[in-house]
């Protein structure tokens, strides 16, 4: 004899199976936003043109160059790293802003499911875990192409740049 599956069940059960798979009860929402307007999850371009960023780069990748005293096969092999990695993490960026959209919206609603609630927040938590272990990669990575020494300015030079980008020293603590 089969047993009658409660209404709401099936729909927790429809948006839970929607959420893991990347999408989630938000998402047609999100997508039927007016042509042309960015939705909150669009990264604007700024003041800066992409020859600008290139260009600031250069420097930076220059300065830091000279303050560690890299020899320029390991200033190449250094910006290699980085700038692969920044091109992996771009599509992680749009997944964990839409993944912690979708977990406010569930958050927001009093009649929410907790069964949603709980996939929208393990999808977060995934993503999340995701740049930490690209963080300890993209370290570990650093450190074995330099010596010790370079890798202690390395660490002091992150903090430094955390002071100053990040405002009242909190900075990149190792």
């Amino acid at each position: 004899m089969r047993v009658p599956v409660p209404r709401w069940r099936r729909w927790a059960i429809v948006l839970g199976v929607l959420v893991a798979v990347g999408g989630s009860g938000a998402g047609p929402a999100r997508a039927q936003q007016a042509a042309g307007v960015p939705g909150p999850c669009a990264r604007s371009q700024g003041l800066l043109t992409p020859d600008d960023r290139e260009a600031i780069g250069r420097v930076i990748l220059q300065r830091t160059q000279e303050k560690l005293g890299l020899t320029d096969q390991q200033a190449e092999q250094i910006r290699t790293v980085l700038q692969s990695r920044r091109d992996e993490a771009r599509a992680d960026v749009q997944a964990l802003c839409e993944a912690r959209l979708d977990l406010r919206q569930l958050l927001d609603r009093q009649d929410s499911d907790p069964v949603a609630l709980k996939a929208a927040a393990e999808q977060v938590k995934a993503l999340q875990g995701k740049f930490l272990d690209r963080r300890i990669e993209t370290a570990i990575t650093l450190r074995s192409q330099l010596t010790p020494d370079q890798w202690a300015k390395w660490l002091e030079l992150r903090k430094t740049m955390g002071r100053r980008w990040m405002g009242r020293g909190r900075g990149f603590n190792s």
